[in-house]
């Protein structure tokens, strides 16, 4: 009899350490489980800002590329409307300066001075004053010469755009044949008047350093 009651005891031992291994296991998995939901929920819980954050990056770069596209649509007007000179269909700025109209241009001959004139007159012809060999206006001017000429005001003011380095301003006068110019910065240049057009010189001969350049 005591012996089938340690079977007895022993079994029920058994029985009681299985009972215990199952309900850790059980409480084990359940765990984990728990766990496993709890990662998945928080994982979606940090996406969706990322998603967020994501569609407002587009959203900005978007609204940057529109910016940059309407500013660089308007740039070209604004600088447009801010250029107050036009150039000239000979490549420079037909525009005196407000003191030019104040210089003083000396006299030459002492001839009478003829009403001042207003024309555009333009280089096309150079030659060698002493053997006549022509010669180029670009080898002459350089690379900055633009086809400009010079441009005559009725105010006895002038332009000199024959390069597009500078349009140099200054002040003249018509004294017998010649057209005495006064540049801004003092220099004179002495144009021969050789073809009129009533009191309107038509064609000019300029003395470029032993070059005669032809202007008309």
């Amino acid at each position: 009899m005591s012996g089938k009651h340690a079977v007895k005891s022993s079994k029920k031992s058994l029985i009681i350490i299985i009972c215990v291994v199952v309900l850790v296991a059980v409480i084990a998995g359940a765990v984990i489980l728990f766990m496993n939901l709890s990662g998945k929920n928080n994982n979606s819980a940090t996406t969706v800002p990322t998603v967020a954050a994501s569609t407002t990056a587009d959203n900005t770069n978007s609204t940057q590329n529109v910016s940059d596209s309407v500013s660089e649509t308007t740039q070209p007007a604004t600088k447009s409307g801010e250029a107050s000179q036009e150039p000239t269909e000979q490549g420079y700025t037909a525009e005196t300066s407000s003191n030019d109209s104040e210089i003083v241009v000396p006299t030459i001959s002492g001839e009478k001075q003829k009403p001042k004139f207003s024309a555009t007159l333009i280089p096309y012809y150079a030659k060698d004053e002493n053997s006549s060999e022509e010669y180029s206006l670009r080898d002459l001017f350089g690379s900055a010469y633009s086809g400009g000429g010079f441009t005559f005001n009725e105010d006895g003011t002038f332009i000199d755009g024959i390069t597009s380095a500078s349009a140099n301003s200054g002040a003249y006068i018509v004294e017998g044949d010649s057209v005495v110019i006064t540049y801004s910065n003092d220099k004179n240049v002495i144009a021969a008047v050789t073809e009129w057009n009533g009191d309107v010189p038509a064609e000019i001969t300029v003395n470029y350093g032993g070059i005669i350049v032809s202007f008309k």
